[in-house]
């Protein structure tokens, strides 16, 4: 999409769910933080509708809570990199202790 930010009515129907499901998921949801214009309308950037998305999905899909979708988006991700310089780690212990064996 083209647009910087979406109304509700936007995000309704991007989402796929009703204008008062989304108020509620923003009451409920702590990582969803909306822009409001000075007269109070709600404004939601592309990070929103990828977020309203994944909360959609995972309590349809997944089946979670409301408190489920909040615990499992608070939860820290696995950074890849740090992965990937754990396994080159392990392999080189690994290799030298191959290398020992010998």
């Amino acid at each position: 999409m083209n647009k910087n930010f979406y109304n509700i009515d936007d995000i309704s129907q991007l989402v796929g769910e009703q204008k008062h499901t989304i108020r509620f998921w923003e009451s409920r949801i702590s990582k969803l933080k909306v822009i409001r214009t000075q007269s109070g309308h709600r404004l939601y950037d592309y990070e929103n509708l990828l977020l309203l998305k994944k909360i959609k999905y995972l309590l349809d899909v997944q089946k979670l809570t409301l408190d489920g979708v909040n615990n499992h988006l608070s939860k820290p991700k696995i950074k890849i990199k740090s992965l990937d310089d754990k396994i080159v780690s392990d392999l080189r212990d690994l290799l030298g202790l191959l290398k020992k064996c010998r």
